[in-house]
């Protein structure tokens, strides 16, 4: 049996970005595929910035967020959604999963393999190579190895989230970008997506990498100290 829905599985070492550039796709993802789509909040190990914890500002930016439930929205635990197989199985929208970070995480979901195959399934491991678990093709590499393993299932693409926080420059991007292109070429992998953030972002950049999509990130999560650096992002 087969289920007409795409599901993105992000999947990605702690501190990749994955849940900034879950909520950013799924503001942009109605725009670019023409499909409803939710977020569901799968990230059960990074307890200081997750998706759950801007819920508000989801609903500002009409971000369709899938929630645990209110009694366990603190809880940093693997905890699967009541409504799990109803989520995987609706067929009115398709579905973006911020998975939790590492080999630990990503066990979590290897037991809904069988529902994810019957979907249009992708892969994507998110990947900032301004991170010391990243920052060459080998490391990114032996990261796709163990997290095939603990989720089940096959990386069927790369996001290439190049930045250093609020340090980031135009080159930095670039610089980056390169990092994430070798290691396409030697993992045969194709790059989904480019992410810019969006007060760098230039047009020329969607000819440059065409057809790699450009998704301009908005900072939306934030650590608590870094309130009065946002100015914008």
């Amino acid at each position: 049996m087969s289920i007409n829905k795409r599901i993105i599985l992000l999947i990605g070492n702690m501190g990749s970005g994955k849940s900034e550039v879950a909520f950013n796709l799924a503001m942009h993802y109605p725009e670019w595929f023409h499909r409803p789509v939710k977020l569901l909040d799968m990230d059960i190990i990074k307890p200081y910035i997750r998706l759950r914890d801007v819920a508000d500002k989801a609903k500002e930016m009409n971000v369709d967020l899938l929630l645990p439930e209110t009694r366990l929205l603190k809880a940093d635990m693997p905890i699967v959604p009541v409504n799990m197989i109803s989520y995987l199985q609706d067929e009115s929208f398709d579905l973006i999963m911020d998975v939790g970070g590492e080999d630990r995480g990503c066990v979590t979901i290897a037991q809904f393999q069988e529902f994810f195959l019957q979907t249009e399934l992708s892969v994507w491991l998110v990947v900032n190579p301004f991170r010391p678990f990243a920052d060459c093709p080998q490391k990114i590499l032996d990261m796709i190895a163990v997290l095939q393993k603990s989720t089940k299932l096959l990386i069927t693409g790369l996001v290439a989230n190049p930045h250093l926080r609020f340090d980031t420059t135009f080159e930095t991007i670039q610089q980056g970008i390169r990092i994430v292109q070798e290691t396409a070429e030697k993992s045969h992998l194709p790059i989904e997506l480019i992410t810019v953030w969006h007060t760098l972002f230039q047009p020329s950049m969607i000819t440059q990498y065409a057809p790699i999509k450009i998704l301009p990130i908005r900072l939306f999560l934030t650590f608590p100290w870094e309130a009065g650096k946002i100015n914008g992002l």
